[in-house]
């Protein structure tokens, strides 16, 4: 299971989305599973040159949930 986000406002600082966590689960043919993906606080967060340091980035994102980048299942939006 794999786990993207994407800034709710476009910025071209930033890509249109990225990996920010996985799991890993096994399912049976027709068997249903659940799968716990943590978000760590570096997942919201953008190098900044000028400080030389990690900046959280409060705002909207849109939760993509799939098998890969191409195959996004789940969609939701948060606020952080």
């Amino acid at each position: 299971v794999q786990l993207y986000l994407a800034p709710g406002d476009p910025d071209p600082t930033r890509p249109a989305r990225w990996l920010a966590g996985f799991a890993s689960v096994e399912a049976a043919p027709g068997e249903s599973v659940e799968a716990a993906v943590e978000l760590p606080r570096r997942a919201f967060e953008i190098w900044d040159e000028a400080t030389g340091s990690w900046s959280y980035v409060k705002g909207s994102y849109g939760i993509q949930v799939g098998c890969s980048i191409t195959d996004r299942r789940i969609t939701a939006t948060i606020n952080v």
